[in-house]
């Protein structure tokens, strides 16, 4: 095993939740390789100062703090100007959505019809039926530069 391989298989193997032959590999990898058993031991002391570790409690200052700007927040909410509040109506929401929905279905119906060309068999060669479809108002911007038959 590499030494990537059994990095990753350092907590569980320190925790003993590796299959026996799992573990066996990393110890005969640990017996050989100076770098991953460092890492080992570095990992063997997280728990021990984790036990060490005390976090700090906050004062009785901060908490009031806290609480504080809770109480101004609600009281900021529970002064919303109407406005505000209006968008929140569900009325004023459904009416906008219908609106939003009639609006983009109207463009969809309205919009122009795109025209193709016939099939190919109609023609002798792709360029026939190109010269055929621009003719027909397939492609006005090209009609000036097309021979006329």
């Amino acid at each position: 095993m590499r030494c990537n391989e059994i990095r990753g298989y350092l907590p569980d193997y320190l925790e003993g939740a590796l299959p026996p032959e799992e573990a066996q590999q990393v110890e005969q990898h640990l017996q050989e390789c100076i770098a991953c058993t460092q890492e080992r031991y570095l990992l063997e002391r997280v728990p021990i100062l984790l036990r060490q570790w005390s976090p700090d409690v906050p004062s009785e200052r901060i908490w009031a703090g806290i609480e504080q700007r809770i109480q101004t927040a609600a009281r900021a909410r529970r002064g919303m100007t109407h406005r505000a509040r209006t968008w929140r109506n569900p009325l004023v929401a459904a009416t906008l959505a219908v609106a939003a929905t009639a609006l983009t279905l109207f463009f969809l119906w309205n919009r122009p019809e795109p025209t193709y060309p016939p099939p190919p068999s109609h023609y002798g060669n792709y360029w026939q039926a190109h010269h055929e479809w621009a003719r027909n108002g397939g492609a006005t911007e090209l009609y000036p530069y097309l021979e006329v038959r």
